[in-house]
């Protein structure tokens, strides 16, 4: 068990990537703090971890309010003890061009994508500085490093992901702590699937996706938990500040 002993917070952690690094890390022997806001989902997570004789609880949060932020890491603190690893995983998709898209539709992708991390890793930071250990890991996007047609929003959003994971690992790496971000592609969530099966043409669609890609085949989100787990492991102390682009070889293209 390559956690042992540690303990997580893995923030949009109800479903899709959030789900399986809880549960990947969870099955790796960390302690887990699963955080969203959806409480049937969530204690869903929870009992797949203690069915497989994890430790872990949730914590419904909205990650975009300061105070239900401060809460839910003081939470985490009560139950154990200190932090060893964040995960900021939660983020929202918000499609439109510029001229389309309004000014709330802006916000909640701001918030959503950006404000979360800052709020969390505003509160988590204090706590690790003082231990003088930790790491952090953002959730990123190929969209944050290439621009995309109809995701301005989205596309903004992850561009700060990739600065904040820059920024932060400047600032705090010579205290111990470090800071990592994941920039996945297409990957087969439950939305992407069901956007090719409900599509006109799935094959089709499909085959659109893949043209994107270097390789023949689209990623999983294990294979998401799994490279997020190599940037949290303890043991890569010399890894800080890098932005892993987990794409199938889009932002080579």
């Amino acid at each position: 068990m390559r956690l042992k002993g540690l303990n997580a917070i893995v923030t949009g952690a109800t479903s899709g990537f959030g789900k399986a690094i809880a549960i990947l890390f969870a099955k790796e022997g960390a302690n887990v703090a699963v955080v969203g806001r959806n409480g049937e989902r969530g204690e869903e997570v929870v009992r797949l971890i203690e069915e497989n004789g994890g430790r872990a609880f949730f914590s419904q949060t909205d990650v975009t309010v300061d105070e239900s932020v401060k809460n839910m890491v003081e939470s985490v603190i009560d139950r154990f003890g200190h932090i060893d690893i964040l995960i900021n995983n939660a983020g929202v998709v918000v499609k439109g061009a510029a001229p389309d898209l309004s000014p709330e539709e802006w916000e909640r992708s701001w918030q959503t994508n950006v404000t979360s991390v800052y709020l969390v890793s505003h509160y988590v930071l204090p706590h690790m500085l003082k231990r003088k250990c930790g790491v952090i890991v953002n959730m990123g996007s190929t969209a944050g490093i290439k621009g995309f047609k109809d995701r301005v929003a989205y596309c903004a959003a992850k561009f700060a992901v990739v600065g904040m994971t820059k920024a932060m690992a400047v600032d705090h790496s010579k205290d111990g702590v470090r800071v990592n971000c994941i920039c996945p592609g297409a990957v087969e969530t439950e939305a992407i699937k069901s956007m090719i099966e409900n599509s006109p043409d799935p094959e089709q669609t499909r085959n659109m996706l893949l043209s994107r890609r270097l390789t023949p085949c689209l990623g999983t989100i294990e294979e998401i938990a799994e490279a997020v787990l190599f940037l949290a492991l303890p043991q890569n102390r010399y890894l800080t500040g890098a932005i892993l682009n987990f794409d199938g070889g889009t932002s080579a293209m």
